[in-house]
């Protein structure tokens, strides 16, 4: 189960390109309106360069994160270990334990103590998309990764231990409709993970049922939408979906 806390951990995740950062600022405007203050990590690692001391969020009442973080493991990850390089490849292995450090040290410096007081946390990616993409990635490469050894790496036990209270997964039909969204947006990540083919794999692996019941055997409550109609459907869809959770967890009317 789920570790008990005083805050609210809500995970976005699923396939590049299905609008996990839309979503996320979509539910970051909602709560907004119903009085919440929010604290961006992103904006906070671009300035200082490193992560945050409880001290300087305090005041905050929502905390904005991603995975992987942009500062220290994160940046490397970012920039070095899934970038396209047309010279040099990180094996799956090398991959899943930085993808764990990066997260041991956010979950430790910042994530754990923000909900031991109280913040709510809404995080882009976690544990959940290394379990789904790293065992995969290690069979496209013919490394003898598998999800029990990923589960296995440190950070990502303390991050199951500290599983999400709501993992939103959005969907599409058309897998290959990605394939154009990635084209045609101005964010470029330029990552390995990129290609069609690999997404529509990771497809079944979000969708399937032993992937679910990794989370909710730890008492996440897992929420799948449909992000194939348009924008502005699916924030709406995610923005129900975290109300209606609030609502039964007593922290709205």
């Amino acid at each position: 189960m789920a570790t008990m806390r005083a805050g609210l951990f809500v995970m976005i995740d699923g396939l590049d390109g299905v609008g996990k950062d839309t979503i996320i600022d979509a539910l970051k405007q909602y709560l907004i309106s119903i009085g919440k203050s929010t604290f961006e990590l992103k904006d906070h690692w671009g300035k200082q360069g490193f992560h945050p001391e409880l001290n300087d969020f305090i005041t905050s009442d929502v905390l904005s994160s991603s995975e992987p973080t942009y500062v220290g493991i994160g940046a490397a990850i970012r920039r070095e270990i899934i970038a396209n390089h047309a010279d040099r490849v990180y094996s799956a292995r090398a991959t899943a334990s930085a993808y764990a450090l990066d997260r041991m040290v956010l979950y430790k410096r910042v994530l754990l103590p923000a909900l031991k007081v109280g913040k709510w946390v809404i995080q882009s990616r976690g544990v959940s998309t290394t379990l789904a993409y790293q065992p995969l990635w290690a069979q496209i490469q013919e490394d003898s990764l598998s999800l029990e050894e990923v589960m296995a790496l440190e950070g990502n036990v303390l991050a199951l231990e500290n599983a999400p209270d709501l993992l939103v997964i959005p969907t599409v039909a058309d897998v290959d409709e990605l394939a154009t969204r990635l084209a045609q947006r101005g964010k470029k990540d330029n990552a390995i993970f990129e290609n069609t083919q690999f997404q529509k794999q990771l497809d079944g692996v979000y969708r399937s049922d032993w992937f679910r019941e990794i989370f909710e055997s730890r008492g996440t409550v897992v929420k799948y939408i449909d992000a194939g109609v348009s924008v502005e459907h699916s924030c709406n869809e995610a923005v129900r979906v975290l109300t209606d959770f609030l609502r039964e967890r007593g922290k709205i009317q």
